[in-house]
């Protein structure tokens, strides 16, 4: 007896037309490829290889900066050449400052003071309008029920000081102390 074939049903498909074919035109200078033309055997991985570039020619200079004259520098200087308004505002923050961590470092980086014990918690700035304390800890760790700190960063607030008034001495010590706490 012969074994008989067994075919699967085909489900009916959707007929679409056929698509008409349009002859190309090719420029004249050029050749037109046909179906029939071979392909270009495969490159060898040694042919393929680029050759090898120098150290010098892989790596890029590395950009020369120049460094501040003031960079590590005594912060004096910066106190010295401030406008008499913004300097008394400037010395308030800067003894506060000390006497909240009084084993800090005051150096100059950046062009501004700046305070370090384990690693930077504050530095001291001006503008043409204020005298700021930037303070370098998140501001969950800051409590400021008065919002008297500025900023919108995930590190740093500031405060602004436009006159006596602005300084209040307990949330500046507070601040202050949270954040050299942050840094320790």
């Amino acid at each position: 007896m012969a074994a008989r074939k067994v075919t699967a049903k085909k489900t009916p498909t959707k007929k679409t037309p056929a698509k008409k074919s349009t002859a190309r035109k090719t420029p004249a200078k050029t050749p037109a490829k046909s179906a029939s033309a071979k392909k270009a055997p495969a490159k060898s991985a040694a042919a393929k290889k680029a050759p090898a570039k120098s150290a010098a020619a892989k790596k890029a200079p590395a950009r020369q900066y120049l460094r501040r004259e003031d960079l590590g520098a005594p912060a004096d200087a910066f106190f010295a050449q401030q406008p008499p308004e913004r300097r008394e505002h400037l010395e308030a923050l800067r003894a506060l400052v000390k006497k909240a961590a009084p084993g800090a470092r005051e150096s100059m980086k950046w062009g501004m003071p700046y305070y370090e014990l384990k690693g930077g918690f504050c530095a001291l700035y001006t503008s043409t309008t204020y005298a700021a304390l930037s303070i370098m800890a998140p501001p969950e760790k800051l409590d400021d029920p008065e919002g008297k700190l500025e900023g919108t960063g995930k590190t740093m607030r500031h405060l602004k000081v436009r006159s006596a008034a602005d300084i209040d001495e307990a949330s500046i010590l507070r601040w202050v102390k949270a954040a050299v706490a942050h840094h320790s």
